[in-house]
């Protein structure tokens, strides 16, 4: 299962930002949004960890403003501690 999240991960583009469950249904195991929550929390690969949020758009990192500086160099707009647009147009908040 992780290969496969992972796989989804590094697939993902430049300004394109994805929920958690986003990432779990298209490894083709959806409800397992907490999976990959705890991948990206452990894993050793490099993979682009700024461009998954929760379902609601809200970064879920502490201290947010890292992966809003990172998102926000995408082109990624962010209000607060939620993403609003993304050039990619995969996210709809």
């Amino acid at each position: 299962m992780d290969e496969r999240f992972l796989a989804v991960l590094v697939a993902l583009v430049e300004g394109e930002v994805v929920s958690y469950g986003d990432v779990a249904e298209d490894a083709g195991h959806p409800g397992r949004w907490r999976a990959v929550g705890r991948l990206l929390a452990t894993t050793d690969v490099d993979v682009p960890w700024w461009r998954v949020v929760r379902s609601d758009g809200t970064i879920a990192t502490e201290p947010p403003a890292t992966q809003a500086a990172l998102l926000r160099a995408e082109g990624v707009v962010v209000r607060g501690r939620r993403v609003v647009e993304s050039p990619a147009g995969r996210f709809r908040p």
